[in-house]
């Protein structure tokens, strides 16, 4: 694990880089950008340099204890940290709980174990809720020497103002779709097809599109909308459809919303005459559809599907929100 492989991101890495070079390194930062854009990445890459025995100028050495078991961590789960000084706290269901955060910030205070720096990585900090954001915010106002906080946020607006205003911010940005497509063919052997459907779905989220290309969506993508359109589909086997070899039911209806956006969203750009489809496969069945909606009715279906996306996003009930949504494609 190194630098190089956080892909696309060479002004935040430089900034990291600069930071330590200099000395000049903040107690906390804040890194902003979509999720799956790689700041996970970049965060532990920063405190293993920050932790290593013998830098290599602005690069850890990879050969030291400390580098070794910095490396171990970024390739398990998050959460599960390999290196005594290294803390990543995650969300336990949709919140970041008050106690998860009072046992790391009591961790910082103690020395190092191992090394001179205690990392803290916050992953998803826009689950921080107002209790364990508050409980944070008292190590950010009096912070111990040689500790640095990272936070990940998908945006700055999620992170409570008081908390952000003393963080450092490093901006994470997109990737270029050409550049998502490249990786799928040439590292991950996904269809040339595939890869342009995978990495306009995946919004410049690299870990979105290799997460797809894993769960083999773009093979499944047209039985989804079929049966979502389908009224004599159920919800079950509607859900069931992209849930096949899967646990996680969360991500499994955002699969289903991403394939039913790029449906509606394509049959817009018919009806206006653009051929900048994502569904390039299925030109065809396109300009069909396109021609049984009215504009005002596909508009009427994006704003349900987005509606349904941000009610699943405040933890609503599932099955209530995916079936507001189909009542709302049925009309």
């Amino acid at each position: 694990m190194s630098f190089k492989d956080v892909i696309g991101q060479a002004g935040a890495i430089t900034f990291l880089k600069a930071a330590f070079s200099s000395g000049r390194i903040a107690h906390a930062y804040v890194f902003v950008g979509p999720e799956g854009i790689g700041k996970r990445k970049a965060a532990l890459n920063f405190a293993k340099l920050l932790l290593c025995e013998k830098p290599l100028g602005s690069e850890p050495c990879d050969s030291c204890v400390s580098c070794l078991k910095a490396g171990a961590t970024a390739a398990a789960a998050s959460g599960a940290s390999n290196h005594p000084d290294i803390q990543e706290v995650s969300p336990e269901g949709q919140v970041i709980k008050i106690d998860a955060i009072r046992e790391a910030c009591r961790r910082l205070s103690l020395r190092g174990f191992e090394s001179l720096f205690k990392i803290l990585i916050v992953t998803k900090a826009g689950a921080l809720n107002d209790e364990s954001s508050n409980a944070l915010l008292k190590t950010l106002e009096e912070p111990t020497a040689n500790t640095v906080i990272i936070l990940l946020a998908d945006t700055l607006k999620s992170v409570l103002p008081t908390i952000a205003s003393r963080c450092q911010r490093v901006v994470f940005s997109s990737l270029k779709q050409e550049v998502i497509e490249s990786i799928l063919i040439k590292q991950w052997g996904a269809s040339p097809e595939a890869a342009t459907y995978l990495s306009l779905i995946s919004e410049g989220s690299l870990g979105s599109a290799l997460k797809f290309h894993e769960d083999g969506l773009f093979l499944r993508k047209n039985e989804m909308i079929k049966n979502a359109l389908d009224r004599n589909c159920g919800l079950d086997v509607f859900l069931d459809l992209s849930s096949k070899e899967r646990q996680d039911r969360q991500e499994n209806i955002k699969e289903v919303l991403f394939v039913l956006s790029s449906w509606f969203r394509d049959l817009l750009l018919a009806k206006i005459e653009s051929r900048s489809f994502i569904n390039v496969d299925k030109e065809d069945d396109i300009m069909r559809d396109a021609h049984s909606f009215s504009f005002a009715e596909i508009e009427d279906r994006l704003v349900s599907i987005a509606d349904a996306a941000r009610d699943l996003k405040r933890n609503s009930n599932a099955r209530i929100a995916l079936t507001k949504m189909r009542v709302e494609l049925w009309k």
